[in-house]
């Protein structure tokens, strides 16, 4: 029995597995995840190892001593993996698409894939039949598309995601609404559309919290998987546990 961590920059995910299954999850926010993770640890005692994905960082000293009775490793590039990685220097590859990619590994072996995940920011990566990670991209996500336009504007308003009926938005609020939703959507097309035309036979995964608000055409030619990430950090653990 373990514990998975995917720290984000505005929820904490925490799992507990027993091998591949998943016994316990819990989402919270950055302003309950200490009461959470306790409450799972008490309720776990027999809880003796743990993986970190931490993309946050804000606590993370108050993290490690929470966590002291429990062997702890944190993700990253510097831990056995199960692909091989171009980015330079390695250590720049984030936590959360470490994992990302070791799921791909995982559930897709010998086959090459393109992991899309829509959280705070939207990252892609593609890992080919070999298990050689290419690289990928990264983008604003949803909630930060319209923040950045309430912050670095005079007027524009801040407004929560509501899907547009069209891409023609007839007043300020929208337009805004659809140059962000209409503007996701484009993005994931174009790259995924760039990949296929360079790779024959492609595995395009969706996977984070903003997938659902992608239309479901959109979702249903590709595939979306919750919990990704985690199964990742846990098959990351699996490697590296000795």
């Amino acid at each position: 029995m373990r514990l998975v961590l995917d720290i984000g920059n505005t929820l904490i995910k925490s799992y507990v597995f027993e091998q591949e299954k998943i016994l316990e999850f819990t989402t919270d926010s950055k302003e309950k995840w200490k009461e959470s993770l306790q409450a799972i640890l008490n309720k776990f005692p027999q809880l003796k190892k743990a993986i970190v994905s931490d993309v946050n960082t804000s606590f993370s000293e108050e993290l490690k001593q929470i966590l002291i009775p429990i062997e702890v490793l944190y993700c990253s590039t510097a831990l056995k993996l199960p692909f091989k990685t171009l980015y330079n220097p390695e250590k720049q590859l984030g936590a959360d698409r470490v994992a990302l990619i070791a799921s791909a590994c995982l559930n897709y072996p010998g086959q090459n894939v393109l992991v899309i995940d829509l959280g705070s920011c939207i990252t892609h990566d593609f890992i080919d039949s070999s298990g050689i990670h290419h690289g990928g991209g990264i983008s604003p996500g949803l909630k930060m598309r319209y923040s950045s336009m309430n912050a670095y504007s005079g007027k524009l308003p801040h407004l929560d995601f509501e899907e547009p009926k069209s891409p023609v938005g007839t007043n300020t609020n929208l337009a805004m609404h659809s140059g962000v939703y209409y503007g996701i959507i484009n993005e994931l097309e174009g790259i995924i559309s760039w990949h296929r035309k360079k790779i024959q036979k492609l595995t395009v995964i969706l996977t984070g919290g903003d997938a659902e608000m992608l239309p479901k055409p959109f979702k249903n030619s590709i595939f979306a998987h919750s919990n990704f990430l985690a199964k990742g950090l846990n098959h990351i653990l699996d490697m590296n546990t000795f």
